[in-house]
């Protein structure tokens, strides 16, 4: 079997209602991807995303798609897809960084595989540890009230992680926030707090001694993403788990933050991290050396929603709390069918052959902004 072409598909897709995030991302109006379908001779179509968002990547979707067309896809055509290894190592060494757009060969290279030995793509990782998982859902940037609103419609959905942006107010008013959710909804609810790189160390440490008695329960990445130091010393003040999202895109960034014990988990996010194979290695590395893993999403799509799924359901270091499978949710619509593998809180692993996901080629056609087909 040999790859002989792959389309490229820029998509974008409006929110149901604009992601309020820290004031270094602003509010989001759309979900930007781009989806790569790599054909082969025999006929099997692999299914690949990349999620792209800078400035918390450095990539762009205009810049997966040259990257992809001048450097990715060359190395691609002619190859035996299922050498997933090999290819792995060539573009290691002739790509450097374009994690997302190098994370979306990688799914569909597993989606390849898995079909042609009809199986799933978890099947390929070691096998099945949960069947199903809980899931996490996100609220924006909101008064108290507001976010009492935004908790209490997840709970009626079934949901029992909540994720809290927060970098977009003033420390005070976060930690009013924080208090509030607290007070309304007990140890009902698993709070995680989101900063996005938005604080400095001494505004965290002054949320953190502000929440004393109601604080959440994982503050993640709440200073700048190179500040490996500043996260260590929040970490030591801090009595409640500390998660590093935008400091841990490579393998390399991980070895780091273990080696430093700058953080407790770290958060996992296959586009980010470079696929499927890299995500893994990062979750087995951080498993090894008593790390949790919280399988988190980057405003995605089904492929990258089901690649996330199958590395997640493997794993037996994860947060035993909810992940973040419901991206899709987030969005007007979706280009797959991933949502039926959702209900009530709760994420079911797809049993189906490679990702398990279906693209409507309709919908595909009717978001795409840019396109490009190379053989």
């Amino acid at each position: 079997m040999k790859i002989n072409c792959v389309e490229l598909f820029h998509i974008s897709i409006p929110f149901v209602v604009p992601y309020k995030l820290s004031k270094k991302y602003g509010t989001l109006t759309h979900a930007h991807a781009v989806m790569f379908k790599v054909h082969t001779d025999s006929g099997i179509v692999g299914l690949g995303e990349a999620d792209p968002m800078n400035p918390f990547t450095e990539e762009t979707p205009a810049s997966v798609m040259m990257i992809a067309r001048d450097h990715i896809v060359p190395l691609l055509l002619g190859k035996d897809p299922e050498n997933i290894a090999r290819i792995e190592v060539e573009l290691d060494q002739k790509v450097k960084g374009n994690l997302t757009a190098r994370g979306a060969v990688n799914m569909a290279l597993f989606d390849i595989k898995g079909k042609a030995c009809n199986i799933p793509v978890h099947s390929l990782l070691g096998g099945l540890y949960h069947a199903q998982l809980p899931l996490l859902s996100g609220i924006g940037s909101g008064t108290p009230k507001e976010d009492q609103t935004a908790i209490e419609e997840l709970m009626k959905s079934g949901h029992q992680t909540v994720m809290i942006k927060m970098g977009t107010l003033p420390i005070k008013m976060e930690i009013e926030r924080m208090i509030s959710a607290r007070k309304c909804f007990g140890s009902e609810i698993f709070f995680i707090v989101d900063a996005n790189q938005a604080w400095t160390v001494f505004e965290t440490l002054e949320f953190i001694e502000g929440c004393r008695g109601y604080m959440p329960d994982l503050i993640e990445q709440p200073v700048a993403c190179r500040d490996i130091h500043g996260l260590k010393r929040i970490r030591e003040r801090s009595p409640v788990p500390i998660s590093a999202d935008e400091s841990m895109m490579t393998t390399n960034d991980a070895e780091i933050l273990i080696r430093e014990r700058a953080v407790d988990v770290l958060s996992i996010k296959v586009s980010k991290n470079g696929g499927i194979s890299k995500a893994k290695l990062i979750a087995g590395s951080a498993g090894l050396f008593g790390h949790q893993c919280l399988m988190n999403s980057m405003l995605e799509f089904g492929i990258t929603q089901a690649a996330s799924l199958h590395i997640g359901c493997t794993l037996n270091n994860l947060l035993p709390v909810g992940h973040a499978y419901g991206s899709v949710l987030r969005m007007s619509d979706d280009i797959t069918d991933f949502r039926k593998n959702i209900s009530h809180g709760k994420v079911i692993v797809p049993m189906e052959s490679g990702l398990g996901v279906n693209l409507d080629d309709q919908k595909l056609k009717k978001y795409t902004k840019d396109y490009l087909k190379i053989q």
